[in-house]
């Protein structure tokens, strides 16, 4: 169990895009949507929602979840659209560093009034005033910059229209989360300018990229860029993950996902089942996932996490319990099955001393026997030869007498 809710746990762990599965907000239209709002202490940089249904659907790839918006016209309040399926939130904040424990939305509009991480109140009567700002489909952008770019921001608009995606330039100022700057804008941009060092450097227009689709540039110490809609840290082919497991071990799945950024490769536990190809379970993944848990039965056993391996690499995995498995990058050579029959036949050490001594005390018992034996033979003999003695004795004194 403990494993399992730790596993949960990495559930709070951003490439919606690859995903297969996976509910996104984007996906539901405002009138399935409910709004949460959470008023939290000023030292709650970035509240974040992770957000699921009581099947284990989550509504966002990664923890920390969706990042809320501040509400303009209520100070001290951000809100957050999701989908009314996901009835469980656990807010956080500060890249998922403080948090609460699970809340219920019950699939409606919800207030969360937060003091502190063991003290917070939900309540489904309104708290703030007006109604809450229009819902604004996003995506995010992320970049990587020079080292000498410092406080990078992005300016996005809709081409050829003109309409802005924000009031001024340089724009909206990105933060680090993980490896990247990020910044969420409107999901209908369709062109972006990274620029830096309050916009005194900056890229060309970047348009070329898919709308609608979260976006990630790259940009040179030139300032050229290139653009993606997949993160080009993840862009490899995929792996075959190939698992040995014991007999008892019913359905196994395969749980996967990236280190340290906590990106899943599937969107609930346990994963995805393994398909029996002889005598190894083996299933097809992207090949930028780098940590796994193999588990069975439906996920009520499996093994420690196995993290940070290899990227882009097959593997296979030998299960021997919950507690021991190994892992190897080329196809480990298995004992054949006469060969496993015959060690599971050997004695232990300590019985092959004990079979190695019982040959011996027989050898002495035969031997002891073999002694009686002769012993009794030349009584026997003695017997035999006093008779025979006896025997000639008589005839020989009757022949005299006559």
């Amino acid at each position: 169990m403990k494993k399992i809710i730790a596993t949960a746990i990495a559930f709070l762990m951003v490439l919606s895009v690859i995903l297969v599965g996976v509910p996104q907000v984007a996906e539901a239209s405002p009138a399935d949507m409910v709004v949460v709002y959470v008023n939290a202490p000023d030292d709650w940089e970035y509240p974040s929602v992770w957000a699921w249904d009581d099947g284990g659907n989550n509504v966002f790839p990664t923890w920390p979840g969706g990042e809320m918006d501040p509400d303009p016209n209520n100070p001290g309040w951000y809100y957050i659209y999701l989908p009314n399926w996901a009835n469980n939130v656990i807010v956080n904040a500060n890249d998922g560093e403080v948090q609460t424990d699970v809340l219920s939305t019950e699939g409606n509009n919800v207030w969360i009034i937060i003091d502190s991480s063991d003290d917070v109140e939900v309540t489904f009567e309104s708290q703030t005033d007006g109604e809450a700002p229009e819902f604004v489909e996003r995506i995010t952008v992320f970049a990587r910059v020079p080292g000498d770019w410092e406080n990078p921001c992005v300016w996005a608009w809709l081409d050829p229209d003109g309409t802005n995606a924000f009031e001024a330039w340089p724009g909206g100022q990105m933060r680090m989360v993980g490896d990247w700057y990020s910044i969420r804008v409107a999901s209908w941009v369709n062109s972006i300018i990274i620029n830096a060092n309050d916009g005194t450097v900056q890229t060309d227009d970047l348009q070329d990229w898919i709308q609608g689709r979260d976006v990630w540039v790259v940009v040179s110490d030139d300032g050229s860029a290139e653009v993606f809609n997949e993160n080009p840290d993840q862009m490899v082919p995929n792996i075959t993950v190939h698992a040995l497991v014991p007999a008892d071990w019913e359905n196994p799945c395969l749980w996967a996902w990236s280190h340290p950024d906590g990106t899943n490769v599937f969107g609930a536990w346990p994963g995805e089942a393994l398909t029996q190809v002889g005598d190894w379970y083996e299933i097809s993944i992207p090949g930028w996932a780098n940590s796994f848990i193999i588990n069975a039965n439906d996920g009520s056993v499996q093994t420690g996490d196995m993290s940070e391996v290899e990227i882009g690499v097959d593997i296979w995995i030998v299960v021997e319990d919950a507690d021991n498995f190994r892992y190897y990058y080329s196809e480990p050579e298995l004992p054949t099955v006469a060969a496993v029959d015959e060690a599971a036949d050997e004695p232990e050490p300590d019985e092959e001393v004990e079979e190695a001594a019982e040959p011996a005390q027989e050898t002495e018992a035969e031997e002891d026997a073999e002694e009686g034996d002769n012993v009794w033979l030349w009584i026997i003999l003695g017997v035999v030869a006093v008779v025979v003695v006896v025997i000639i004795v008589v005839v020989v004194s009757k022949k005299k007498k006559d």
